[in-house]
C-alpha cells in the first residue's frame, strides 16, 4: 500500500491512470510473432496513444527500438515533435492543404490519395527552395473511407515521379479483418495485385492492422500497423474476442485508481446527487470520488450501474449520478486514504475496461479514447514512476 500512495503522491490528485510501458512493449513482441522477420512495426499512437498518452509511450518505445509512428492528424504529429519525439511519424487521416505547413514544418509524412494534393505540397517545398518530402498513398480496397480508387493508383505513382516526390510506402486499411476472412482476402488480393510492381522500385507496402496481425493478413508486408492490441485490448468485447485475446498472452497496460476526497455518514432519508435519484434508507457511508463524465466516466453508469473495488476485490456501487467531476458510492467505511480501482487491468473484472465496454454497449476502443486528458497518467517501467498531467 506505501507503494501505491506514492503514486497518488507524483500524480498530485486523488485519481489516475496507470500505465505500464513494459507491458505495452511485451504486446508489441508478442504481435510481432505473428509476422515474417523482416516486416517492420508502425505503432499507431493516435487519440493520445489510445487514451494512453502518446508521448511518455513513444518516447518509451523509441528507446526500446521502434522508429515508426503514426498518428490522425498534423496536429498529433507537431506535438510529438515539440516533445523530442525524432522517429518517423505517418499521418494517417487524408491530408489536405491547410495541413500542408504544419507537416513540413515538423517533418511528418502524409498520406494522400488525390493529384491536386502532390502538386500543392510539391509546390510548397518549391517555393521553400527545399527537397520535397515523402509521402504515403493509401488506396482504398473496400473500406470505402479514405483512399484512392484502383483506377487512380498508377496515376499517382506517376504524379509523384512527374514531380519528384518520393513515395514512402502504400498502405490500405481493412474493414473487417477480425471476423470475415472472405472480404478481408478479398481487399488483400485487390491491394497485392495492384501493387505487384512497386516493390522492385522500392516502395514499401503494409495494411494490417492488430486484427488482421492476429488472423493473418498481410503481415509479411513491409510493415505492419498494430492499435488496439499493442495496448492490450480486444477489438471487441465479445465473448470469444476476448478468450483468443488472453490465449495470446496479450494484457492490458492500463489501469484507474482512486481515493475519496470525502467520506461522510448521511442519515435515512439523505438524498445523494443531481435530480435526487438516490435516497440512503439508513444511515449510509458515502464516498465522494472527484471523477466524472468529463474524465471519462460514463453517465449511464450511474445509479448502481457501475462500481469501484476494493483492492482486496470487494465492491463498491456508485450512486446517484454520475457528475461531471463527482462521482458518489456506498462505502463500508469511513477511511478517506483507502484506495479503489475505477477500472482494472484485466478483461474478466466487471470494471475492466473490456467489461465496461460490452456493458455500455460500444467497444473498448471509444472507452479507451475518452479518457479525459486531465487525468494525470502515472507510468511504471521497470519499477520506475513518471507522470504526465
Amino acid at each position: 500500500m506505501d507503494g501505491i500512495q506514492k503514486e497518488f503522491e507524483l500524480a498530485g490528485r486523488s485519481s489516475y491512470l496507470r500505465i505500464d510501458l513494459d507491458t505495452i512493449l511485451h504486446n508489441i513482441n508478442t504481435l510481432r510473432e505473428f509476422c515474417s522477420k523482416t516486416t517492420d512495426v508502425i505503432a499507431v499512437i493516435k487519440a493520445n496513444a489510445y487514451g494512453h498518452g502518446s508521448l511518455e509511450i513513444a518516447r518509451y518505445l523509441e528507446a526500446n527500438g521502434i522508429s515508426h509512428f503514426a498518428v490522425a492528424t498534423a496536429w498529433e504529429g507537431a506535438q510529438l515533435r515539440q516533445y523530442g519525439v525524432t522517429g518517423y511519424i505517418q499521418i494517417l487521416g487524408s491530408c489536405i492543404k491547410e495541413d500542408i505547413y504544419t507537416t513540413c514544418k515538423f517533418n511528418l509524412t502524409p498520406t494522400i490519395c488525390t493529384a491536386e494534393f502532390l502538386q500543392a505540397w510539391s509546390d510548397w517545398y518549391l517555393n521553400q527552395n527545399k527537397s520535397t518530402g515523402s509521402v504515403v498513398i493509401k488506396f482504398d480496397t473496400g473500406m470505402g473511407r479514405n483512399g484512392c480508387q484502383q483506377t487512380e493508383l498508377n496515376s499517382l505513382i506517376q504524379k509523384c515521379d512527374d514531380l519528384k516526390i518520393p513515395v514512402h510506402s502504400v498502405m490500405t486499411h481493412f474493414s473487417q479483418a477480425w471476423d470475415d476472412p472472405k472480404f478481408t482476402q478479398q481487399q488483400l488480393d485487390t491491394f497485392l495485385t495492384a501493387t505487384k510492381d512497386l516493390r522492385c522500385r522500392g516502395i514499401k507496402l503494409h495494411a494490417a492492422n492488430s486484427a488482421a496481425i492476429i488472423q493473418g493478413y498481410g503481415t509479411d508486408l513491409d510493415f505492419v500497423r498494430p492499435g488496439i492490441c499493442m495496448y492490450g485490448l480486444p477489438p471487441d468485447p465479445s465473448k470469444a474476442t476476448v478468450e483468443k485475446i488472453k490465449s495470446l498472452n496479450l494484457k492490458p497496460a492500463l489501469s484507474w485508481l482512486a481515493k475519496p476526497t470525502l467520506v461522510k455518514l448521511l442519515p435515512p432519508g439523505s438524498y445523494v446527487g443531481y435530480d435526487k435519484t438516490y435516497q440512503c434508507k439508513e444511515e449510509e457511508i458515502i464516498g465522494t470520488f472527484s471523477i466524472g463524465y468529463a474524465d471519462g466516466y460514463r453517465r449511464l453508469l450511474s445509479s448502481g450501474g457501475g462500481y469501484l473495488t476494493s483492492i482486496d476485490g470487494k465492491r463498491f456501487p456508485i450512486i446517484g449520478r454520475v457528475s461531471m467531476d463527482a462521482i458518489t458510492v456506498k462505502l463500508d467505511n469511513l477511511d478517506s486514504q483507502k484506495v479503489y480501482y475505477v477500472m482494472k487491468n484485466d478483461y474478466t473484472s466487471g470494471h475492466s475496461l473490456t467489461k465496461l465496454a460490452d456493458e455500455l454497449k460500444t467497444i473498448p476502443y471509444e472507452i479507451a479514447t475518452s479518457l479525459g486528458q486531465r487525468l494525470p497518467r502515472l507510468y511504471v517501467s521497470d519499477e520506475k514512476l513518471t507522470v504526465t498531467m
